[in-house]
């Protein structure tokens, strides 16, 4: 068994995430836009050449001269004269004599510059390409963001941190983006476009993210080349053993110095070289910059790349061989210094690079967009919580009002919260408190009180009800003939206590003399009559409508797109893990512990066989003129068929809905659920898991939504140890709490959970190996109660566990008890009490660290 680990690395492990997302999020929403400009200008720029001669063909391949060439010194004189005030810097000689020579020209005062095409046999200017002006402003915004300064301004600093921040997010995104499955290659790169809404905004940023991921790295690590000196030196010298020569700044003021000839070492290259190479440049030094030597860079016409050249190096003036480099016997890191400008630009790497390059420049907004949009949701969600939580603050001034609520699954809070705002409207000021914060000391203070109380399981109170049972209704009544009360008592009528806690403390009070303001409401799911009811108690209260502020989410249709049975061959009813997917526009922001109301349908078989059904009256036979839609929306009496024909108008009850524990998170892009088959007593399969497992086909939709579960949620106590109980389809609860755990980055929960046999019933054991290998789980213990080797229930590995559940709960571990309540429910609650001692339960219940969520 393995070790229980201490929480605190869990803990560092979600302080370093959220200090990495706080710092992502916040340097994308300034460096963004940025990065975004970078990435389109650059990938304007990743075919300059290839679209400025498209656009200008005659300017590039003019035809072959009538003339002969002018030599390098003849030519650079012509064009000097003719563009007086500018030196040629820069010629791009070309060999194949139907095309012009490129060539740069420098200002010799200034910083301006020129480049275009030059006559080789005149020596004539010919011009600038089409588009060099659209080129030169992206190249300006490209590298300082077009701002005043230009290379030595503000925007040059600029472009350099949101290269360093491009770096920063590569890194960290990896880091937060790590897959539950690390080795699982899909899990890193497939992108799932049946997402929406904001999953697909993250699955598009962090997938597609990780396609470009090595690609971003290189254009920002040699992107810093030209943003900051001391990094280009510390490049250089790494790679090469000194630091870069690279010339700096521009040129100096000055005329026009003598410089040595160039023909006779270009006669001399020509003759060693002949037709070898099919361009060759031709750099000159500023003027007032000595010329040590005269240098030809020479490139093949199948070179990969503009870098990819051979130097020779003359004596200036004369035909003496300096030096002769060939770029096959470079070492390798001077290859890299010198080639990265095509590093950069991905032409090092050949034609594909450079595509590849253009592709991933090109998506960089996208990193933009999506990051904006889920930064915009988050805020919105941030609003929404902080309205809600604004609405749980005690009012300013006094209250006319006390409402407490006592929820297990968040029913009675919204409830509560409605009837505040309801009241608010009208202009009664209302103070809404949890139940459990409600003391003698406060009704005595009180002069009017609403409570909200759900019944929870059999007749018990919500977990967060226990402590205020025992510490007030578990004494003799006080004496509240001053107060005035209601109770509206929230329950389930297939439990025979239907209600039962809000009856206790309705006949509580009313011994303690309080006066009932009107008499207690008992409240059924989907109960019209006592909705209305209760709108028009509120009403005569003050408020001004029944229900405002947090309604119950409209039923939406999702999709049901995998099935699987989760104990083929187990002789106990079948489990199913379901998965479903939302409608486009639904954004999926649940959380671990949320429940799931779904709206079941009749088995079709049924309906079919109960709209040919014929019935005999007498002489005549009828048949059900209700249509199959609604016939597969209400509540069948056993004798449909004679029902129907004797009473035309016969009102049909909508189907209840039924409820289930999410099994996943938002994150995971489906809703899954955990369903097992019940039968009833004619064998025929229960409404709910018949619908879901057996009559709803894949593919098709069905009415979902989801309802906030506080009392099963996390909630602030997210970076404690989570210790997990649960059997059966309690699996589905505990699942979505590790999942999200995960997700978090957090480690070292424990897991107790109870099935019948080890051969059939080992549900999601891939997910638990796999969350055992990263840490997630410290440990796992499970049994199975039919198994003559184990025979033992979870309430019995509680027990064994005793003293490390016991250190764990000192510490501060949160208890989530997820599964059936007959049994293994009121079985661990015993057996916590065994371990820890009934003040002590009760204390990590008030705590809110004794969760359940049992059925």
């Amino acid at each position: 068994m393995i070790a229980v680990k201490t929480p605190f690395a869990a803990i560092g492990a979600l302080v370093t995430r959220r200090v990495l997302f706080q710092i992502h999020w916040f340097l994308g929403i300034t460096a963004g836009l940025v990065l975004a400009v970078m990435g389109v200008t650059g990938a304007a720029m990743s075919f300059e050449d290839e679209i400025s001669e498209a656009l200008s063909p005659s300017l590039y391949a003019p035809g072959v001269p009538a003339g002969a060439d002018l030599s390098p010194d003849a030519l650079i004189a012509r064009l000097q004269a003719d563009t007086p005030g500018y030196y040629v810097s820069r010629l791009d000689w070309e060999m194949p004599r139907s095309r012009s020579h490129a060539v740069r020209l420098t200002a010799t005062e200034g910083r301006d510059r020129k480049q275009g095409r030059v006559d080789r046999a005149t020596g004539h200017w010919l011009g600038e390409p089409t588009g060099a002006g659209f080129f030169d402003t992206m190249d300006s915004l490209h590298r300082w963001l077009a701002l005043p300064g230009e290379g030595k301004g503000i925007g040059r600093q600029i472009t350099g941190f949101s290269a360093i921040a491009l770096i920063f997010f590569a890194l960290s995104g990896l880091y937060l983006r790590w897959p539950r499955q690390a080795l699982d290659w899909r899990a890193w790169l497939v992108l799932d476009f049946r997402k929406t809404g904001r999953n697909l905004w993250r699955a598009l940023h962090v997938v597609i993210g990780t396609w470009v991921l090595l690609f971003y790295l290189l254009s920002a690590f040699t992107g810093l080349w030209w943003s900051y000196d001391w990094y280009r030196s510390g490049v250089s010298y790494v790679l090469t053993g000194k630091a870069s020569d690279e010339e700096g700044g521009r040129t100096k003021k000055g005329d026009l110095a003598p410089r040595p000839a160039i023909d006779p070492a270009w006669t001399a290259f020509r003759t060693e070289t002949g037709d070898r190479y099919a361009w060759v440049r031709i750099a000159r030094p500023a003027p007032a910059q000595p010329m040590k030597a005269i240098n030809f860079d020479a490139r093949r016409a199948d070179a990969r790349h503009l870098r990819e050249t051979d130097r020779f190096s003359y004596v200036p003036g004369t035909a003496t061989l300096k030096k002769r480099e060939l770029y096959d016997r470079r070492p390798l890191g001077k290859v890299i210094a010198e080639s990265m400008y095509e590093l950069h630009r991905g032409a090092f790497f050949g034609l594909a690079g450079r595509i590849v390059m253009l592709l991933t420049s090109l998506t960089m907004p996208l990193f933009t967009v999506t990051g904006f949009l889920l930064y915009l949701s988050r805020r919105k969600r941030k609003r929404a919580a902080k309205a809600l939580e604004a609405g749980r603050e005690p009012s300013q001034g006094a209250s006319d009002l006390l409402i407490a609520y006592a929820s297990q699954t968040g029913s009675a809070e919204i409830h509560a919260r409605n009837a505040a705002l309801a009241l608010g409207l009208g202009g009664v000021r209302s103070h809404v408190v949890p139940v459990g914060e409600v003391t003698p000391d406060t009704l005595a203070a009180a002069s009017k009180v609403l409570f909200v109380v759900s019944t929870y399981g059999d007749g018990e109170p919500p977990d967060m009800a226990r402590g205020f049972t025992r510490r007030v209704l578990g004494q003799a009544p006080l004496d509240l003939s001053h107060l005035d009360y209601a109770v509206l008592a929230l329950g389930d009528r297939e439990y025979a206590e239907f209600c039962s806690y809000g009856r206790q403390l309705d006949a509580w009070l009313a011994r303690a003399k309080a006066t009932p303001l009107f008499p207690m409401i008992a409240m059924d799911r989907n109960d019209p009559e006592a909705e209305a009811s209760w709108a028009m108690a509120l009403q005569r209260m003050g408020a001004i409508a029944g229900t405002r502020g947090q309604i119950a989410a409209a039923f939406e249709l999702w999709t049901l797109v995998e099935r699987v049975e989760l104990n083929p061959g187990s002789d106990a009813l079948k489990a199913y893990h379901l998965r479903f997917e939302p409608p486009a526009d639904v954004e999926m922001n649940w959380a671990a512990g949320d429940i799931v109301e779904v709206q079941p349908r009749n088995d079709p078989a049924l309906v079919d066989a109960l709209m040919s059904a014929e019935v005999s009256d007498g002489n005549l036979i009828e048949r059900t003129v209700r249509s199959r839609e609604e016939l597969m929306s209400v509540v069948l009496p056993s004798d449909a068929a004679q029902r129907l024909s004797a009473e035309p108008d016969l009102v049909l009850r909508p189907l209840p809905t039924r409820e289930y524990s999410a099994a996943s998170i938002a994150p995971d892009g489906t809703l899954d659920l955990v369903v097992r088959q019940v039968r009833n007593a004619d064998g025929r399969l229960g409404l709910g898991s018949g619908w879901l497992t057996a009559h709803l086909p894949i593919g098709s939709v069905t009415p979902l939504r989801i309802r906030a579960n506080p009392g099963f949620r996390v909630g602030d106590r997210a970076a404690t140890k989570l210790i997990l109980i649960g059997n059966g389809t309690g699996i589905a609860g505990l699942r979505a709490h590790l999942r999200e755990q995960n997700h978090a980055g957090s480690r070292g929960h424990w897991l107790f959970f109870g099935e019948r046999s080890f051969a059939h019933e080992r549900y999601f054991d891939d997910e638990l190996a796999t969350w055992l290998a990263d840490g997630t789980l410290a440990r796992l213990d499970r049994c199975y109660s039919r198994d003559p080797a184990c025979g033992r229930y979870v309430q019995d590995l509680v027990l064994d566990a005793a003293r490390a559940l016991r250190e764990d709960i000192e510490l501060g571990a949160t208890v989530m008890v997820c599964g059936s309540l007959e049994g293994m429910a009121q079985g661990v609650h015993d057996a916590l009490i065994s371990v820890l001692g009934l003040p002590s339960l009760n204390r990590i219940i008030e705590e809110g660290r004794y969760r359940r969520d049992v059925y």
